[in-house]
């Protein structure tokens, strides 16, 4: 499989929520890192505690899920960027909308590592701080 096919499949079972299909396409040493290290809890390299801890905290504050479209993916034979727009409506009502690039680098035809580039200031302000009062 190309590149560019593993980072859409990868990206089309992170949309349909398919986590085991998402583990099957990365290695099993698979580095993943966020924005923003140090400016919020989510930020840097993330262990496999931390990583369920994030999607835990999107199922909870989130839980009509998020909108994912993928606008582009450029790949070569060992790394493609995805441009992904994500939306989602908290349940107190905010919206959260973010551009997110998203560096997927390839080992023996797995992901070895992600690396993803976001607004960390409006996805700490709605991932991590407080909620409005629900009404």
């Amino acid at each position: 499989m190309k590149t560019k096919e593993i980072a859409e499949k990868y990206f089309n079972a992170m949309v349909e929520g398919k986590f085991d299909e998402m583990a099957k396409l990365k290695t099993s040493d698979c580095v993943y890192w966020l924005s923003g290290e140090g400016s919020w809890p989510f930020g840097g390299y993330q262990s496999l505690k931390n990583q369920g801890e994030l999607w835990d905290t999107v199922a909870e504050r989130f839980p009509e899920g998020m909108k994912m479209t993928l606008q582009s993916i450029t790949a070569d034979d060992e790394r493609a960027v995805l441009d992904v727009h994500i939306q989602g409506t908290r349940k107190d009502g905010r919206i959260y909308e973010n551009h997110v690039m998203l560096l997927l680098t390839l080992k023996d035809g797995l992901i070895s590592g992600l690396y993803e580039y976001l607004d960390t200031i409006t996805v700490n302000e709605l991932f991590c701080g407080p909620m409005d009062d629900i009404k």
